[in-house]
């Protein structure tokens, strides 16, 4: 499990995280839930060590993840933000095997290989000579994730996955999700998006002004008394 404890996050003199203590678990989805501003991202950011100013621990069986060397992080965690984050020069092949390339020294065929095994699964291979800019929004986090799992990460986190999604690629994203759960892989999502928690939740963690408020495997004990 990811053990997060007392972390506290301050932005220009403002207190965005205070005193968060939550578990990440393995083969389980836990979903960040809150309001814009509620500090869902910035602990993601956090845990993904985007945020790297921030007081208390993070660990991985008892290590702390911020002194793990970048590329055996990458290899723990991988991360897929709300803008996806692909190299715009870069067509979707180059955009993951250059991780391949630099963290695991895989050859480019090695890389490739790899690579469009996991198009395949993520059914995104069609686009793998495209560049960002030419795929569907869908398309686009299909190669985000496929850029974070060809690392074979133990956790993966996702920033508001469903923001530009529509129901049809929300569909296809929650199948995903579900395959990489029964995979053993810990998935963390950062969502206000209701209807897509209720299919994807095992465990849930509110946030409200940046504070841990409750954490539950009891979705509707979230969602009637905090989101009406």
């Amino acid at each position: 499990m990811l053990k997060i404890k007392n972390v506290s996050l301050t932005k220009k003199k403002v207190p965005i995280l205070k005193e968060i203590s939550c578990e990440i678990l393995r083969g389980k989805m836990t979903l960040l839930l809150g309001k814009s501003g509620s500090g869902k991202t910035s602990l993601l950011r956090c845990i993904a060590q985007l945020e790297s100013r921030y007081e208390g621990m993070i660990s991985f069986s008892d290590q702390p993840i911020h002194r793990l060397l970048q590329k055996d992080r990458c290899k723990l965690i991988g991360y897929v933000s709300q803008s996806y984050g692909l190299f715009p020069h870069m067509n979707a092949l180059d955009n993951c095997t250059r991780s391949l390339r630099i963290f695991l020294n895989c050859n480019e065929s090695e890389a490739q290989e790899r690579v469009r095994k996991m198009f395949a699964f993520l059914a995104v291979e069609k686009g793998a000579l495209s560049y960002p800019h030419e795929l569907s929004g869908g398309q686009q986090q299909r190669v985000a994730i496929a850029r974070a799992l060809v690392l074979n990460p133990s956790f993966l986190l996702l920033d508001e996955p469903t923001s530009a999604l529509d129901p049809e690629n929300t569909e296809r994203l929650i199948e995903i999700l579900k395959e990489l759960r029964r995979n053993g892989i810990g998935v963390a999502i950062a969502s206000q998006d209701m209807a897509f928690a209720r299919k994807v939740f095992d465990r849930g963690i509110f946030l409200e002004g940046g504070v841990l408020v409750e954490i539950t495997e009891e979705i509707d004990s979230i969602l009637r008394p905090k989101f009406g």
